[in-house]
C-alpha cells in the first residue's frame, strides 16, 4: 500500500548528504566498580571520550542492571552543557543478567519505533534489535522512509569450545532475525558490540558475515601483531580493581557489522570506507597498555588517560553517509495513490480510497492515535505542533511517512 501526501512542510531541511557516526563501547560494569574508577569517575572519563568522538548512535555494553543507570548516562554524560536531544532504548533485563546493553541515539536525526528481543543467549545476556527511522523525509530517489535497525550484542566471553559454541548459537539467532525482516528493513542494519571473537575462523564470525559486512580485516587477529591496529582489548597490562582484563592490546573483540547494501552506490546509507577504527589505537600498542610511552600519536593525553581509566576495551566507531535531495519546502506525490493526507493549521485529515489501518506516533515513539478506515471514509485529528510518523498497514505492505504540524 502507498500513501499520498499534499503540500506537507518539511521540518528538517538538509541537502546533499548527512552523516551518522556509530560507536560501540564496552563500559566495563558501569555503575558497579567501586574499587577503581567509580561511577562519578566513569562519568567524567566518558564525557571526555564522547566530546572527542561526537557520535550519533551509541551501543553500550556492560551497564549494571538498573534503569536508573540509563537515566544517569542521559542526565550526567550525554544531555549536559545545554544538550537535550539524547534518548535511550528502554531498560529491559529478562535474562536477569548482572550486566546489560543499551542503545543511545541523537533524536534530532532519528525517531524511535520499538525494540525486539532477539535472544537471551540461554539466559546469559539479552540481545535486542532497536528499530529507528531517519527524520529527513526527502531521501534521494524515493519517498520511502529510511529505517535503521541497530543490534547491540555482547557475546559469550572465553576461549573454550563451549564458549565458541555459545557465541555461534547467538550469531545464528541474530542472522535469522535479520533474514526474517522485510526487505526494506534489511537495507540499513548495524550490528555492534563486544563479540569476544578470537578470529575470523570462528563459526559465529562466519555466520554473521553471511548476512553482514565486517569492514575490518578477517583473519587470526588474537595475539597477532599484524592486526594490532584493530585490537580493542586490553587497554591495561595489569588487571585493575574494576575487574577488567589485563594482558595489553592483543585482541579484536569489538565490532561494527552492517548490511551489504551499505557498500553499494545506490544505498541510501553507505559506509564510508576507512572510517572504522578503534579510538586511541595507533597500531603500536601490541601487548602494551594504552598509556605505555610514547602515547598513541594523534590523541591527547587526556583522552588516552580517560580511555585507560574507563574500560579495558576501546570504543570502535564507523561512519555512514546518507543520501538526501536538496532542501525543499513541500512534498507532492502522484494523484493515483489510495490514501490522501492533508495538514491545515494543526489538523491532520486522512481520506481512504480503500480499506486501511494505521498508527500515528510522535518522535519519542509514543502512540497518538490508531484505527481503521473503510473506503471513502475520512478522519480528522487535531494534534500539537511536532513531527509525527504515520504507519499504514495492508495485507501486502507497510509504508511510513513523516508529517509536520507547523
Amino acid at each position: 500500500m502507498q500513501v499520498r501526501t499534499w503540500g506537507l512542510f518539511l521540518p528538517i531541511l538538509l541537502s546533499g548528504q548527512d552523516t551518522l557516526r556509530f560507536m560501540a563501547y564496552n563500559l566495563l560494569r558501569y555503575g558497579a566498580t567501586p574499587g577503581y574508577c567509580d561511577i562519578r569517575c566513569k562519568d567524567a572519563q566518558l564525557r571526555t571520550i564522547l566530546s572527542y568522538v561526537r557520535p550519533h548512535v551509541i551501543g553500550f555494553n556492560e551497564i549494571a542492571p538498573s534503569p536508573g543507570l540509563f537515566r544517569r548516562l542521559l542526565d550526567s554524560v550525554l544531555n549536559i552543557g545545554g544538550i537535550t536531544y539524547w534518548r535511550s532504548s528502554s531498560y529491559s533485563n529478562p535474562s536477569n543478567s548482572d550486566i546489560v546493553n543499551g542503545l543511545f541515539y541523537d533524536s534530532r536525526r532519528l525517531g524511535w519505533l520499538r525494540q525486539d528481543l532477539i535472544t537471551t543467549q540461554g539466559g546469559l545476556r539479552d540481545i535486542y534489535a532497536y528499530h529507528l527511522y531517519y527524520l529527513e523525509p526527502t531521501l534521494a530517489q524515493t519517498q520511502d522512509t529510511l529505517f535503521l535497525i541497530a543490534i547491540v550484542s555482547h557475546l559469550k566471553a572465553g576461549n573454550t569450545p563451549a564458549d565458541a559454541q555459545t557465541r555461534s548459537q547467538a550469531a545464528l539467532q541474530i542472522q535469522q532475525y535479520i533474514e526474517n525482516l522485510p526487505l526494506q528493513r534489511r537495507r540499513f542494519v548495524v550490528e555492534m558490540g563486544d563479540h569476544n571473537l578470537y578470529g575470523a575462523g570462528e563459526m559465529a564470525y562466519q555466520t554473521l558475515t553471511q548476512t553482514l559486512v565486517d569492514p575490518g580485516p578477517a583473519g587470526p587477529w588474537s595475539g597477532n601483531p599484524a592486526y594490532a591496529f584493530f585490537h580493542t582489548q586490553s587497554t591495561r597490562v595489569q588487571s585493575l580493581a574494576d575487574g577488567g582484563s589485563g594482558g595489553g592490546m592483543d585482541d579484536r573483540f569489538d565490532f561494527i557489522f552492517f548490511s551489504p547494501s551499505c557498500t553499494t552506490q545506490s544505498g541510501k546509507a553507505r559506509y564510508i570506507p576507512g572510517s572504522l577504527r578503534a579510538v586511541g589505537q595507533d597500531g603500536q600498542r601490541f601487548k602494551q597498555a594504552l598509556t605505555s610511552p610514547p602515547l598513541p600519536s594523534g590523541y591527547s593525553a587526556a583522552l588516552i588517560n580517560a580511555l585507560y581509566a574507563m574500560s579495558d576495551h576501546l570504543p570502535v566507531i564507523a561512519d555512514f553517509a546518507l543520501s538526501v535531495v536538496p532542501a525543499a519546502t513541500s512534498l507532492q506525490t502522484a494523484s493515483s495513490l489510495p490514501l490522501s493526507i492533508s495538514v491545515n493549521k494543526g489538523e491532520l485529515a486522512l481520506e481512504a480510497q480503500q480499506p486501511i489501518s494505521f498508527r500515528l506516533v510522535d518522535v519519542w515513539g509514543k502512540e497518538q492515535h490508531k484505527g481503521s478506515l473503510s473506503a471513502g471514509e475520512t478522519l480528522q485529528l487535531v494534534l500539537p505542533s511536532g513531527i509525527y510518523l504515520l504507519q499504514i498497514f495492508s495485507p501486502v505492505a507497510e509504508t511510513m511517512r513523516i508529517v509536520l504540524f507547523p
